[in-house]
């Protein structure tokens, strides 16, 4: 495995603090759906705008599909109108749900879903998330860390980590029409800095790979993110969620494989159920890392599996 190496002078110099220093990220998204449902789009949804620093993922919830209802339907429709809402100002995230409530309610989509959306506020550094269910996110910050074997390797340290909200094994807390456990969401925040890489995903990742295997994917990209190049940081946050889209995803095809380690498995078994392997999944995942300044312009904007290039 190939990691940075912190040269011994740099290691010494870990960067400053500049919390009100105007920042921006830079995206990367990958969306894969479960190969049974990838004629409809699968029903995990995301977006990001680069523009605006705000982003968010949301899985339909399974458990409310049937001949007339597309649970993928729902998390689009509750994505796009916090995506709508969410314009680049400090407007609180718990507004933002409120106001996807009221158009739930005024043009019902049947359904459910979980939700986490977030933004880096436009002045100063601080990332805020408002997380529902069982998708998650991280802040990761590379560091100098010296490692028994390989050396000091620039490590992307856990700053915030975000926790699944569940009300019994595998039965997230969900959204649907009503919006009514959205009082129950978590808004947490952090303060971010330059270099800081942020991961969002579905349970479709998370269920499949380990945090520590996110954190190496990360590692092994550390100089390219952190690149002082635009088009090179670019380049490398959408292989780094290109990457762990397609790991995910490959965890999850190789079910009832007994021996497999995976996060869902383990969390079966401190339940006292047995599972094996991976689980197949929709897999939906935003790659972000922080750069200095204030948006440029050019940035990208992308919905669902979609991609917008527009000029701001």
């Amino acid at each position: 495995t190939l990691l940075y190496r912190v040269p011994t002078t740099a290691a010494a110099r870990p960067l400053a603090r500049q919390p009100s220093r105007s920042l921006h990220l830079l995206f990367g998204a990958c969306g894969i759906p479960h190969p049974s449902k990838v004629a409809k789009g699968g029903e995990d949804a995301f977006f990001c705008d680069e523009a605006k620093g705000t982003f968010g993922v949301a899985d339909g919830v399974g458990g409310s599909a049937s001949a007339f209802v597309d649970p993928g339907e729902f998390s689009r429709a509750l994505l796009r109108s916090c995506d709508e809402r969410l314009d680049g100002s400090c407007e609180a995230l718990r507004a933002v749900l409120a106001g996807t409530a009221q158009r739930l309610r005024e043009a019902p989509v049947a359904g459910s879903s979980t939700l986490l959306v977030g933004q880096l506020e436009p002045e100063g550094a601080t990332l805020r998330l408002l997380n529902i269910g069982d998708c998650g996110a991280m802040l990761l910050r590379p560091a100098a860390r010296r490692f028994r074997a390989g050396g000091t390797v620039a490590w992307p340290r856990v700053v915030l980590r975000t926790a699944e909200q569940t009300h019994y094994f595998n039965c997230p807390y969900q959204l649907d029409g009503e919006m009514e456990q959205a009082a129950d969401a978590d808004e947490v925040r952090a303060t971010a800095r330059v270099g800081d890489v942020l991961l969002v995903a579905t349970d479709g990742v998370l269920d499949n790979l380990f945090d520590s295997a996110l954190q190496m994917e990360v590692a092994r990209r550390v100089p390219q993110l952190q690149a002082a190049d635009e088009a090179a940081a670019r380049e490398a946050v959408d292989a780094l969620a290109a990457a762990i889209g397609e790991a995910a995803a490959a965890t999850g095809a190789r079910e009832d494989e007994e021996g497999l380690p995976t996060p869902f498995a383990a969390a079966a078994a401190q339940e006292g159920y047995t599972f094996h392997g991976g689980k197949r999944d929709d897999v939906a995942v935003l790659a972000g890392v922080v750069r200095a300044g204030p948006p440029p312009a050019g940035l990208r904007r992308r919905l669902g599996n979609l991609e917008y290039v527009d000029s701001y």
